[in-house]
């Protein structure tokens, strides 16, 4: 089995109309990306399944507002998500993103969430201006452990000291896992540190360290260390180095397999996107590519 641990479906984001900065190259800039054209990649691709992240701009408007965006520059949302994911619940697995628990009732609409048919939800820590330990932050996850909801986090746009810094977080992180070891984690985006950058070596290896020492820690991969920096050049050799690096030192039966669809539609097709682990990735096994692929994100999302 075949799962991508990271997509989502919307009408548009940054539209291009009104940000002449945003090159019409970039499809979702101006395009529809919905449920049935995610299906229709993956079944070129020979996919199985995937999870599907609804949020809307509310949830993403730091990241806008980084980008000199608002929220007028974002249009998808949960009531989008799931009437486009209807009609292929058995293999779009939705995800449902955290409110901000300082300014909505973020365990009522987990529980609603969970009632509609979420397996987990995933949560933009620097977004809400959260610690993984604090209080609240706490409760979510005593839910999730009573909903049997596993967790994504992404550790993107941090900026110190507005925000908390990757290490501060990986610190609260270790707490986390360890008080609800019922709940699986899956750090996006290896957990958001450059192994190809000395600077971020540090929060590499603790990272590393983490996911081996604790059995309901995984790793998405999609866009590896939070960059792309390949450009459109198949197979992608900087993307490799970089999961190469974490299949060696956190185990590749660790990472799960992602593309963050349709975000980087513009630098490579779907199908790219798995065939460069099919048939590029040499440091791994075949046995290691089908954890990889699949077998680690059936155990993430505890599909037996």
């Amino acid at each position: 089995m075949i799962i991508d641990t990271e997509t989502h479906v919307f009408y548009f984001t940054k539209p291009s109309r009104t940000n002449p900065s945003q090159s019409l190259v970039t499809h979702c800039t101006w395009r529809e990306h919905s449920a049935d054209l995610l299906i229709a990649e993956m079944d070129r691709a020979g996919v199985d399944k995937s999870i599907v992240i609804s949020y809307d701009a509310e949830d993403i408007l730091w990241h806008l507002e980084r980008n000199g965006l608002g929220l007028e520059d974002f249009s998808g949302g949960k009531k989008y998500t799931l009437k486009s994911i209807e009609p292929y619940r058995d293999r779009l697995i939705w995800f449902t993103t955290l409110k901000n628990p300082r300014t909505r009732d973020s365990l009522k609409i987990l529980r609603e969430d969970a009632a509609l048919g979420a397996a987990g939800i995933k949560i933009f820590p620097s977004y809400i201006r959260f610690g993984l330990d604090e209080p609240e932050m706490l409760d979510v996850f005593r839910l999730c452990a009573d909903l049997d909801l596993q967790v994504l986090i992404a550790f993107g746009d941090l900026e110190p000291p507005v925000t908390l810094s990757l290490g501060t977080y990986l610190g609260q992180l270790e707490r986390v896992i360890s008080e609800f070891p019922g709940v699986n984690f899956g750090l996006m985006h290896g957990g958001c540190a450059d192994p190809l950058n000395a600077n971020e070596v540090a929060d590499f290896e603790k990272i590393c360290r983490l996911t081996r020492d604790h059995r309901n820690l995984y790793l998405g991969t999609a866009k590896v260390g939070n960059l792309w920096d390949d450009g459109t050049e198949y197979p992608f050799a900087r993307y490799q180095k970089r999961l190469e690096m974490f299949a060696r030192k956190a185990g590749a039966d660790r990472l799960m397999w992602a593309t963050d669809w349709p975000w980087y539609d513009d630098r490579f097709i779907y199908e790219q996107g798995l065939n460069a682990i099919r048939r590029h990735a040499e440091y791994l096994t075949s046995a290691q590519k089908a954890e990889f692929l699949g077998g680690s994100a059936a155990s993430f999302l505890k599909l037996g």
